[in-house]
C-alpha cells in the first residue's frame, strides 16, 4: 500500500471514530436504573383512534408476538412428532420473513428462553414444519437475554438482562416522555413538533437496527441502558470503516452508510426521510433523491433489488 492510501485508511478510520464520540453532553443512563416510563397502554389511552388502529399489525409491534397470534404455526407444533409435546410451553414467535423462533417465559423475572428450533416462515398451504436445524431440540435459558433482547424486548437493564415489557412499546422509541407532553408535543422525542435531527433518527433507530455493535460496557451486542436522548455512540461501539461496510451485505451495508453520514453531518435525509414506522412503510422512499446509497440494494438501471429478502445478512440474529 502506498503511503498517500495508508494515510487515506487512516484518517477514515478516524473520522469514523470521532462521529461515534462527540456526544458527551449527552445524558447517559449507563450504571443508573432507568426510569419509570409511560407504558404503551397509558399512549394508547389517547392515542387509540391514530396510532392504536395500525399498532396491533405494525412489524415492530409484531416482532415478537404471542404464538395464538399465528394460529397456523401454533397447530403445526401441535402436530409435528419433534415439537408436540413443547406445544404446551411455547408462549412467544419471533421472527418474519427468513426463519422463526419459539420462546416461553423463564423462570427468571423478565427473561425468555428460546428454543434451538429454527423454523423457515409457513405457508398457508405447507402441511408440515421445514426445519433449518435438525432435532432433537431443548431450551436456551441465556442466548435470548444476552443477544435478543435489547432489541425485541422494552427497557432491559444489562446488569440483570432483564426487560421490562416484551415486544417493542412506545418507550423504545420516544424515551421517557413527560407528562406535560398533553399540551406541548415537543416535549416528546420524534413528535412533528420535534422531528430530531438526522444524528439523533440514527441513533435512535441505531440502537436496534445496527447489529454489529458492541458496548463497552457491558460487552452485549445492545446498547447499555439506553434512553432515547442518551449518547450511544459514546458507549455502543460501531466499525464504520469503509472496509466494515464493504464486508456486510447490502441491508445490514445500507443502514451502516446512512448512519455513518449521518453522524458525520453529511445526510440531510434520515430514515425517516423514507420509512414511516407507524405505517410500517418504506414507500416514502422511492420519492427521495437517488443517492450512492440507493445502489447498496437497488441496480441504478431499472432499481431492482440486488439481493433476495430471505438471504441471511447477520450471525447475531442468524437471518
Amino acid at each position: 500500500m502506498s503511503i498517500e492510501r495508508l494515510i487515506f485508511a487512516i484518517a477514515g478510520c478516524f473520522v469514523s471514530i470521532l462521529c461515534l464520540g462527540d456526544d458527551t453532553e449527552l445524558p447517559s443512563h449507563i450504571g443508573t436504573d432507568l426510569p419509570e416510563y409511560i407504558t404503551g397502554d397509558e399512549c394508547l389511552f389517547c392515542h387509540r383512534r391514530d396510532i392504536g388502529r395500525g399498532w396491533p399489525v405494525n412489524s415492530h409491534q409484531l416482532t415478537l408476538r404471542p404464538i395464538n397470534a399465528v394460529p397456523e404455526v401454533a397447530t403445526l407444533i401441535e402436530r409435528d412428532p419433534d415439537l408436540g409435546h413443547y406445544a404446551s410451553q411455547i408462549q412467544f414467535i419471533l421472527g418474519h420473513e427468513t426463519q422463526q423462533r419459539l420462546l416461553r417465559k423463564s423462570k427468571e423475572y423478565g427473561k425468555l428462553d428460546i428454543l434451538s428450533a429454527q423454523l423457515t416462515p409457513v405457508a398457508p398451504e405447507e402441511p408440515n414444519l421445514d426445519w433449518i436445524n435438525s432435532p432433537p431440540f431443548e431450551w436456551d435459558t441465556s442466548s435470548f437475554a444476552q443477544r435478543c433482547a435489547g432489541c425485541h424486548t422494552t427497557a432491559v437493564d444489562s446488569r440483570t438482562q432483564s426487560y421490562s415489557a416484551i415486544g417493542i412499546d412506545c418507550y423504545a422509541c420516544h424515551g421517557d416522555v413527560d407528562l406535560n407532553h398533553t399540551t406541548d408535543t415537543s416535549l416528546v422525542h420524534l413528535s412533528k413538533k420535534r422531528s430530531g435531527s438526522p444524528k439523533e433518527i440514527a441513533a435512535t433507530c441505531g440502537q436496534c437496527h445496527i447489529r454489529s455493535g458492541k458496548s463497552k460496557t457491558s460487552g452485549l451486542p445492545y446498547p447499555n441502558n439506553y434512553v432515547v436522548g442518551d449518547a450511544l455512540f459514546t458507549d455502543f461501539e460501531v466499525d464504520l470503516s469503509d472496509r466494515a461496510l464493504h464486508a456486510s451485505p447490502p441491508r445490514e451495508r445500507h443502514i451502516l452508510a446512512s448512519i455513518k453520514d449521518s453522524l458525520a453531518g453529511k445526510e440531510s435525509a434520515s430514515c425517516l426521510s423514507c420509512h414511516n414506522i407507524h405505517r410500517a412503510s418504506g414507500r416514502k422512499h422511492r420519492r427521495q433523491p437517488k443517492t450512492s446509497n440507493c445502489f447498496i440494494c437497488h441496480r441504478e438501471t431499472d432499481m431492482s433489488l440486488t439481493y433476495s429478502r430471505k438471504e441471511k445478512h447477520h450471525p447475531l440474529c442468524e437471518y
